[in-house]
């Protein structure tokens, strides 16, 4: 097979791997990608998923999600991108790796009932949303979570 000009280090794949996994290295520290490059990334997502911009929110957060999958803030925005977008079940997945980072968050696993919904699953739902509200009476109390979550439970019993 013809692989044209492509010239790969294997060695250096190897020791780039090796970093990663047993160095606990992100890309972005393998790249050089400095935290004020994330930073700045980082708030122009956020300003283009407020704009409603989300195919550009979408490329923003992705981008920081490879470069640094340990910030609970980048998979919550790709997340929510994808919320926004309609890719629920691509959304539950990131809401899954946020809630492993903190799993008393009220207003993510309202999201994870939120998409649930709207995939119709709704025992899951209203799993979720039943344990959003347990969780909004948590230290930070969430009230408003509490009552987004209840206001969908009375909806949907309807």
């Amino acid at each position: 097979m013809d692989n044209g000009d492509i010239s790969v280090d294997i060695g250096q794949v190897i020791k780039s791997i090796d970093k990663v996994i047993n160095g606990h290295q992100t890309l972005a520290q393998l790249n050089n990608v400095d935290d004020q490059t994330l930073a700045n990334t980082y708030k122009n997502a956020v300003e283009e998923y407020q704009n409603e911009h989300m195919s550009v929110a979408l490329t923003h957060f992705t981008y920081l999600v490879m470069n640094n999958p340990w910030r609970r803030e980048y998979l919550f925005g790709l997340a929510s991108t994808l919320h926004a977008l309609e890719q629920f079940e691509n959304a539950l997945i990131f809401y899954g790796y946020v809630t492993l980072m903190n799993a008393c968050d009220a207003g993510v696993t309202f999201r994870i009932g939120q998409c649930y919904l709207s995939l119709g699953k709704q025992t899951e739902a209203f799993d979720a949303l039943q344990t959003s509200i347990t969780q909004s009476f948590l230290s930070p109390e969430q009230p408003e979570i509490r009552q987004l979550a209840q206001s969908l439970i009375d909806e949907s019993v309807k």
